[in-house]
């Protein structure tokens, strides 16, 4: 019974991801290398939250630069129960430059290993040689 649920719950984790591009399926596996690695729980995959992320990295690719959202609750429209939310961006022309730009920077840091944050989605655009980053928490 519990090798069916371990491979039920393996089976769940690539259905939510199917969504994602192989760029933005990479750098939620650095955002949860990252955590583990600071002995923080790894985030899960909303899809819901993930049209926002990734039209958010579509509109800093297209203005040419990195911005929020003005009001990030109404931009996400997280379900019911959620208490917090956060957001990270960065512009890179690389997705480990993006990363690591993102966890030297203490704002930036602090969101990714925010333990009260448990669920994340991701938005990568590439353009222009550059990467835009989007990361949208909820917790």
């Amino acid at each position: 019974m519990r090798k069916l649920v371990a491979a039920s719950v393996a089976v769940l984790a690539v259905v939510l991801l199917v969504a994602c591009t192989p760029d933005e399926a990479n750098h939620l596996a650095a955002v949860n290398d990252f955590r583990t690695a600071n002995h923080v729980p790894a985030l899960t995959w909303d899809e819901g939250i993930y049209a926002a992320a990734r039209n958010w990295s579509q509109h800093m690719a297209v203005a040419g630069t990195l911005s929020h959202p003005s009001s990030l609750a109404a931009d996400f429209a997280p379900p019911a129960g959620w208490v917090k939310v956060g957001q990270n961006v960065a512009e890179a022309p690389t997705l480990d430059g993006a990363m690591t730009a993102l966890e030297n920077s203490a704002p930036h840091r602090a969101n990714l290993l925010d333990p009260a944050f448990t669920h994340i989605a991701v938005g990568v655009i590439k353009a222009n040689g550059m990467y835009w980053v989007t990361e949208d928490f909820l917790g």
